[in-house]
């Protein structure tokens, strides 16, 4: 089989071979066609109007979601949010929020949040169109087969939950599917290669497990040239660009004007920096499962891949994959170094929500799935013209069977809906607003999860609604506490809380004559017995009364 990107030298019904001319030779703006652009537009418009219908209406927990009062309480102190830093992340979000508070004054700074997530999902979804238009240029119902690949992707739950709030895997999920797309279509330039490497480095570091497969993707489908030399000089570069945005953690972490205070790491020496940047603070869970909890990893993997599509939709990715395997060797072993560092790194971290790793195995597979609903489309159609009363049918096959996959995902979203959309989810609010309640000037707050931890820090300086209802309020992470970088940012912010930095006790006792001391939930460094529920905090009862 020819190696050269143009043209697939395989049959002209099957036409799964990268076409960088995508549709017609002509071409546009940019070096492409005229048709991509409405091929991207609209699924993507449609996408995120979908998205932003569904999205939490201000700050959220759900989803896995409570990282996102943090990543905003980072953007708007300009601070630095957890391992391994987000710069890429951070900087978008910043601009983002100071448009979107410009166009909209009284759009709330979480609701803007996700609808980034929202705009970035759905331009992943328009990517995911253009790529299977163009791997399927070569067919009449390249289109719709396009269609129903991104629709599939669009209401997957993996993408879909990311999509409607504050997280950093929309974004992750544009990236990833840009790189699919400029390897598996052809474009090889380095104008497209470079940046897109720096910008997925300097954002989540999961996607240097992509890199082997576009690697081998750049090397085997460029035609001619030097290709391995090429596509070295293209990772190399992209790498050291991506890594250039992370000055921009020292930079923030030390600023004249004092610490922020979301300040992971406090990167203003080499040993914060690197503490932050490697994720030491998460190496326990990478491998921390002993090995008869090994099934129930791969299970969790394999039901993930069957949910997402539902098992007919897995049926058709595997038929996809085995055309591929048949027709396009290097395709098949693109997926397969594609896949394989990504499911290995998600099985073997060991955490409730390690399945979002996935998201690259789950956007190569609606690759898959149009390409094995491309072949059951061609069976059907040699079926009919080989049996007598199906003679009329040929021709309406596609139609058919693409309209029943695009009236079936239409049928799906709406099952899915009433648990992914969260246009009614206002639980981590009311827990601001109680919090606001009972809380005092001066208090001191400690807290211990996720959840309430980063709802206390975007109230205070995000939003800074905590603030301006209890002026002075001091907040500490329990589970942070341990950390000498932590302890130190604390002396920082906080010069006249006695004792901050020194051990429990010490602080406890310090400051229980001169503040009221209040609890996210009981913990060990406080007796029991001397705490007191109010609201959905605990009082420290021999503390300064409230």
């Amino acid at each position: 089989m020819s190696r050269q990107i143009h043209r697939w030298e395989g049959p002209s019904t099957s036409g799964m071979g990268p076409s960088p001319a995508g549709m017609t030779g002509r071409q546009g703006r940019w070096g492409f066609p005229p048709e991509i652009w409405l091929h991207f537009g609209v699924p993507t418009g449609l996408a995120v109007l979908f998205y932003a219908l569904a999205a939490a209406p201000d700050l959220t927990w759900a989803h896995h979601g409570a990282d996102g009062g943090e990543l905003l309480a980072a953007a708007v102190s300009n601070g630095v949010p957890h391992p391994p830093g987000y710069p890429l992340y951070i900087l978008l979000l910043q601009g983002w929020l100071a448009l979107g508070q410009g166009l909209c004054p009284g759009c709330g700074l979480a609701w803007l949040g996700n609808l980034l997530s929202a705009v970035c999902a759905g331009l992943s979804v328009g990517v995911t169109v253009v790529t299977v238009r163009q791997l399927l240029a070569e067919r009449s119902d390249g289109s719709w087969l396009a269609w129903v690949a991104g629709g599939a992707w669009a209401i997957s739950p993996l993408l879909w939950s990311q999509a409607v709030i504050t997280e950093v895997y929309g974004l992750h999920a544009l990236l990833m599917a840009l790189l699919g797309w400029a390897t598996l279509t052809g474009h090889h330039r380095a104008r497209y290669l470079i940046p897109l490497v720096a910008l997925g480095v300097a954002h989540h570091l999961t996607f240097l497990l992509l890199l082997p497969a576009a690697l081998y993707g750049w090397w085997r489908f460029r035609p001619g040239e030097s290709a391995p030399g090429v596509s070295l000089q293209v990772l190399v570069m992209g790498g050291l660009l991506g890594a250039l945005l992370y000055l921009r953690i020292p930079l923030a972490a030390g600023a004249a004007g004092g610490p922020p205070p979301v300040n992971w790491g406090y990167a203003d020496n080499w040993s914060g920096f690197w503490w932050l940047v490697s994720g030491a603070a998460y190496r326990s869970y990478l491998l921390d499962m002993p090995l008869s909890g090994l099934l129930g990893r791969l299970a969790t993997w394999a039901y993930t891949l069957t949910s997402q599509f539902t098992p007919l939709g897995l049926a058709l990715a595997l038929v996809g994959l085995a055309q591929w395997d048949q027709r396009w060797p290097e395709g098949r072993t693109f997926g397969l170094l594609w896949m394989l560092p990504v499911s290995l790194y998600a099985m073997a971290y060991n955490t409730v929500d390690s399945d979002i790793y996935l998201l690259p195995v789950i956007w190569l597979e609606a690759i898959w799935l149009a390409r094995g609903l491309a072949v059951a489309i061609d069976w059907v159609n040699n079926r009919a013209e080989k049996t007598g009363y199906l003679r009329r049918l040929p021709g309406r096959a596609a139609s058919w069977l693409v309209g029943l996959c695009l009236a079936g995902l239409v049928a799906l979203a709406g099952v899915r809906w009433p648990a992914l959309a969260l246009r009614q989810d206002w639980a981590a609010v009311y827990y601001l607003h109680q919090v606001q309640a009972v809380l005092t000037p001066q208090s001191l707050v400690i807290s211990n999860g996720d959840a309430e931890t980063f709802a206390l820090w975007y109230g205070a300086w995000a939003s800074g609604e905590l603030l301006q209802n209890a002026p002075d309020v001091v907040l500490v992470n329990y589970a942070l506490y341990q950390y000498p970088w932590y302890r130190r940012l604390l002396q920082d912010l906080y010069p006249d809380v006695p004792a901050l930095g020194q051990s429990w006790d010490t602080l406890l006792t310090a400051n229980r004559p001169i503040r009221a001391i209040y609890f996210s939930e009981p913990l060990p460094i406080v007796p029991e017995d001397t705490l007191a529920a109010r609201g959905p905090l605990w009082w420290d009862v021999t503390s300064r009364a409230e």
